[in-house]
């Protein structure tokens, strides 16, 4: 999914300073202006191509010799900030008309119309772990899974969401409970619950999986 592309600090970095910039740049250019490693730079420069908010092209310059790639933003990674301030519409009325319910079923929602429950799951915590895992990293939360005494904690590094949950926590916390919660349901047959604890580091959530009714 594209957002989940910007997830990352530094590939939001890299995206605001080429749109910033007058021309296309390449790599070298962009390592100087971000301090990134130029292969960090690459890296990170691919993953935006991949999902459409970065082009690449040839540029010559005149000069003979290997043509250098220089890269730009497109025009349908510019859309991005009119979704950005449609949710902060949104966000703020419901925070601001005390709409945590709503925005828990709309979560729930959002887990209907993704659906990545397949029919022969078996239900048990490892495999219904493994797709809150596969969702929550396509989504660009960074999550990794340990687990103790038969009960899975899955943390969230990262929250594509992060500057909306900042001044709204109540709001948007509670659409990735509803979403974690139904993908839970969905795939364990309401054997397993799911609980959300936001922030228990800086930018760092908490998701823990426990046989229902423990």
């Amino acid at each position: 999914m594209t957002f989940g592309a910007l997830a990352v600090p530094s590939r939001r970095q890299l995206l605001q300073t080429l749109r910033s910039a007058a021309a296309p740049m390449d790599a070298a250019a962009l390592a100087a202006a971000t301090g990134l490693h130029p292969n960090t730079v690459r890296f990170h420069l691919d993953v935006l191509i991949r999902t459409g908010f970065v082009s690449e092209s040839s540029d010559r310059q005149g000069r003979r010799g290997r043509p250098r790639t220089v890269y730009e933003p497109t025009t349908a990674g510019a859309h991005d900030t009119g979704y950005a301030l449609l949710a902060t519409v949104l966000v703020d009325h419901l925070d601001s008309t005390g709409g945590g319910d709503a925005a828990r079923d709309a979560g729930r929602a959002w887990a209907q119309r993704l659906r990545p429950i397949r029919a022969d799951r078996s239900g048990d915590m490892h495999d219904t772990a493994g797709t809150v895992a596969a969702l929550f990293t396509e989504l660009g939360f960074q999550p990794t899974v340990t687990t103790s005494g038969g009960d899975t904690r899955i943390t969230l590094h990262a929250c594509p969401f992060w500057s909306l949950a900042e001044d709204h926590p109540g709001i948007v916390c509670a659409v990735h409970l509803g979403l974690l919660q139904e993908i839970v349901e969905l795939g364990s047959r309401s054997t397993i619950e799911a609980r959300l604890t936001p922030f228990v580091r800086p930018r760092q959530c908490q998701a823990d999986l426990v046989a229902a009714g423990a």
